[in-house]
């Protein structure tokens, strides 16, 4: 998707250039005429001039419109725009942890939480891939669901615990250029973790689902990511013991 809309983005500014040469190539050529008093070609040039200009011109307005308030639907099946002026205040108040300040924004703009990053990733999402219980109790409060499918059908998960401990989440709040410093080791369960797994499962979220034709549980997933580093801890069957009485 981010490829596809830089690609697109790409196009537009070619033709665009294009346009604008074209234009001014006929609008030097008009100039000329007019000087050698041939009014007539040179206004039609002018005016040839004038249109691509002109609609470019309009083209890319309303392209950069579209890109600063994307459209997201709503569990309803209703459509919300989101200005990014606004998704930017939301990520900066992510990264100060300003909770406070997150839960008076989605006051002013409910329609936040069904902003999806590049990655298709919600505010909820973050929460519960950051394993940072407060995101996702204040998202949640304001109106964000779990394994909502109007909205899960551009995930790339299917359900929030399908990808649970996955760092594959991280670009909501952080470009590819950004240094970057994951919250958790793989394999390495802790007391953060167990919360937002309860969190998670006690407001809705899926715990059994069908993954590459096959049925898949929570229980199924936190036994492969405990397995990571080779070692199971006690706060590993913690999780397991959780994981698997929720299935």
């Amino acid at each position: 998707m981010a490829f596809a809309g830089m690609f697109i983005a790409a196009i537009f500014i070619v033709i665009a250039v294009i346009v604008f040469f074209i234009a001014l190539v006929e609008l030097i050529v008009g100039i000329i005429l007019m000087c050698k008093k041939k009014k007539a070609p040179a206004i039609i040039l002018f005016v040839l001039a004038a249109i691509p200009v002109i609609v470019t011109a309009v083209g890319l307005s309303i392209y950069f419109y579209d890109v600063n308030h994307p459209e997201f639907e709503t569990y309803d099946g209703e459509t919300v725009t989101v200005k990014m002026s606004d998704v930017n205040k939301m990520k900066d108040l992510l990264r100060a942890h300003d909770m406070d300040g997150l839960d008076n924004l989605l006051d002013k703009h409910p329609e936040l939480i069904y902003y999806q990053d590049i990655n298709h990733t919600t505010v909820l999402e973050y929460g519960v891939h950051s394993c940072d219980v407060e995101i996702m109790k204040v998202a949640y409060d304001h109106g964000a669901r779990f394994d909502e499918p109007t909205v899960f059908d551009n995930l790339i998960y299917d359900h929030s615990l399908e990808a649970f401990g996955d760092d594959a989440y991280w670009v909501f709040l952080y470009s590819y250029d950004d240094d970057f410093e994951p919250r958790l080791t793989m394999g390495v369960a802790t007391d953060d973790m167990i919360e937002a797994a309860k969190f998670a499962v006690d407001h809705g979220a899926s715990t059994v689902w069908v993954r590459y034709g096959s049925p898949w549980t929570f229980a199924d997933q936190m036994e492969f990511w405990v397995a990571q580093d080779g070692d199971i801890n006690k706060k590993d069957r913690d999780l397991l013991r959780y994981a698997k009485s929720v299935v």
